[in-house]
């Protein structure tokens, strides 16, 4: 496929030693014989960036997100949790989110794009989920890049062991993966200045096809005004 949606999610947790562990890295939480939890936060400390792909805390991939030369990626949805933290886009050394002055800062506020869990303290609003980050940002073909969460207060002090998901601090990101010849699509309506996105990729696939069947229907209109009534010879 050329054009896929994927999606992932951080957690600062860590299992224990016998914490059940689903298929996509994420810890579970599971009670031990006293009932305490299996599994633990990590200190966060005030204003330390963490990669939340590959940052050794929480669950990591293997491999920095980096591009291969025959791909393009629309990051379209991101946020994160608690309010005392934020979010940033980083392509290359550059981050996406700036101060005024065009020197980055934490990024965006979890209020501004927040992914809470399902239960929230009391007392507390539920802003829900951030569905869309608009413009949404390229990434193109050979680029390093990755999501970065900073706190701007110390969170999980001493590395307690999480009792709700409201004790667990977490990040999101969604983007489209645009491969093969989807990709080479995709930066022809990036020169053109045209948004790149599925929708538009189809239209683009569609003008192609049209103007392909354009073509073949002129040069069998250009055929018969030529051959007019001249005899056919059939073998």
């Amino acid at each position: 496929m050329s054009l896929r949606r994927q999606a992932y999610e951080w957690r600062n947790i860590v299992p224990g030693t016998t914490t059940t562990v689903c298929n996509t890295g994420h810890p579970i939480l599971t009670y031990d014989a006293a009932g305490a939890v299996e599994a633990r936060a990590i200190q966060l400390n005030a204003d330390q960036s963490i990669d939340i792909m590959v940052g050794d805390i929480g669950n990591n991939l293997e491999m920095p997100a980096e591009l291969r030369a025959h791909q393009f990626i629309i990051i379209d949805s991101i946020g994160c949790y608690p309010y005392q933290a934020g979010i940033n886009i980083r392509i290359g050394t550059t981050r996406y989110f700036q101060n005024p002055d065009g020197i980055p800062d934490r990024g965006m506020p979890a209020s501004a794009m927040p992914f809470q869990p399902i239960t929230i303290p009391a007392g507390r609003q539920n802003l829900g989920y951030y569905d869309k980050l608009v413009p949404p940002v390229y990434v193109l073909p050979g680029q390093p890049w990755g999501i970065e969460f900073t706190s701007w207060a110390t969170l999980n002090a001493g590395s307690p062991a999480p009792s709700t998901d409201n004790d667990i601090a977490r990040a999101y990101v969604r983007y489209l993966l645009i491969d093969g010849s989807d990709q080479l699509i995709a930066m022809k309506l990036l020169k053109a200045n045209i948004p790149v996105s599925a929708d538009n990729i189809q239209w683009y696939k569609q003008e192609l096809i049209r103007s392909k069947i354009k073509q073949d229907m002129g040069i069998k209109a250009t055929l018969e005004e030529t051959l007019g009534d001249s005899p056919r010879k059939v073998i």
